[in-house]
């Protein structure tokens, strides 16, 4: 996850982790269904008023919001000049140029392109924030037990999501040792031009791969060392209970994604 888990006293905090995972699967869900600025930009500002209320770290994925935000301008730029009519539904939207970049009427920015492009910015930072609030508010060990009880999720399904998530922390401890010993080598890694940067990154990448390569190769002989996948019960997920009212309310996200499909389907949340 974007953010390590921090155990706080917050609404948030204490809702039940398939509440929230099934949240997060609507998030998902509505990011690739909308079109619509307006529903997608008031999901999303919910999103930040909700980890605002969980006191979310901001600060923690500053780097990866402006990452975000340069990806967001080129859509965006992209978009607004090569957008598809087809992916417009009003008319109005479709047929509205707003200004031409070169003489004669050539290289026209579209209203409808700027509107798309602008929604594929909101769609990103919707999940963006969904998926770092989750990671903030829900231990690993029970997203990894929430994710067991899904009906599509698979006992070696499990395994792979509750391996990647332990491991996440090593590979970032590798990458950290190996930059810190590319440094006391004499290596900056700010400075220089971007092909001279590219060239610095792959002393980093190239033996971070390699290490992940093997620690991958090593568990998978272990697991099969182990007999994993022989049986048909798996037994390192503790049975949980939920609460009566966190059944209702998992029922009910389950029936609005099913209805943002359908909705979607006859053009609600659609531009």
């Amino acid at each position: 996850m974007l953010v390590d888990y921090r155990k706080l006293d917050t609404w948030v905090h204490r809702m039940n982790p398939k509440i929230s995972m099934l949240f997060v699967l609507f998030c998902i869900v509505a990011s690739i269904v909308w079109t619509n600025i307006i529903y997608l930009a008031i999901l999303t500002l919910a999103l930040y008023l909700i980890g605002l209320s969980c006191r979310f770290p901001w600060k923690q994925i500053a780097w990866f919001l402006q990452f975000a935000l340069i990806a967001s301008l080129l859509i965006l730029i992209i978009q607004a000049f090569t957008s598809d009519d087809s992916l417009i539904k009003t008319e109005w939207i479709q047929k509205t140029t707003l200004f031409y970049v070169l003489p004669d009427h050539k290289g026209a920015v579209k209203l409808g392109g700027v509107l798309y492009g602008v929604a594929c910015c909101l769609k990103i930072y919707m999940v963006v924030f969904a998926i770092a609030i989750l990671g903030f508010t829900v231990p690993p060990s029970e997203f990894i037990q929430g994710l067991s009880k899904m009906p599509f999720a698979s006992k070696q399904l499990t395994f792979i999501f509750s391996t990647a998530w332990r491991f996440i922390p090593i590979i970032q401890g590798q990458a950290i040792n190996l930059m810190n010993a590319q440094k006391t080598r004499g290596m900056e890694m700010e400075k220089g031009s971007l092909g001279s940067k590219l060239k610095k990154m792959m002393r980093i990448i190239t033996p971070l791969l390699s290490n992940s390569i093997e620690i991958g190769t090593d568990i998978a002989l272990t697991m099969e060392a182990r007999g994993f996948g022989a049986t048909k019960k798996s037994k390192f997920v503790r049975p949980g209970k939920m609460s009566a009212g966190a059944i209702v309310v998992c029922c009910g996200i389950v029936v609005l994604i099913g209805v943002l499909i359908y909705t979607s389907t006859i053009g609600f949340g659609v531009m």
